[in-house]
């Protein structure tokens, strides 16, 4: 037979039923709470995704005005220099010319 002692003993090893029920309300409570945090970062990702996703459209955009810009500058470069180089003989041709002339006279 089980004495008060052993009961008491009991008592301090296992868990009786109120401090149980007291457990499943603060377990409970967590939980809710743990779910609403969970709910709300779920939410403020979300809402970062957007942002992020609108973020990088804005950046291709730009960027692919900027490409277009670039290659527009680089055919003009390449076409200025072609004129250049045809000037610059040119220019080379007259010098040699007039530096002939002026020796002859």
């Amino acid at each position: 037979m089980i004495t008060d002692t052993d009961i008491k003993k009991l008592e301090k090893v296992f868990v009786t039923k109120s401090e149980f029920n007291e457990f499943k309300i603060n377990a409970n409570k967590h939980f809710d709470l743990l779910e609403y945090r969970v709910t709300q970062l779920s939410q403020e990702f979300n809402e970062f995704r957007e942002e992020m996703r609108e973020f990088r459209d804005q950046t291709y955009k730009t960027l692919d005005w900027l490409v277009g810009a670039f290659k527009k500058f680089d055919e003009e470069h390449a076409i200025l220099s072609a004129r250049y180089s045809t000037i610059n003989k040119t220019i080379d041709n007259h010098e040699n010319r007039i530096t002939s002339l002026e020796k002859r006279n």
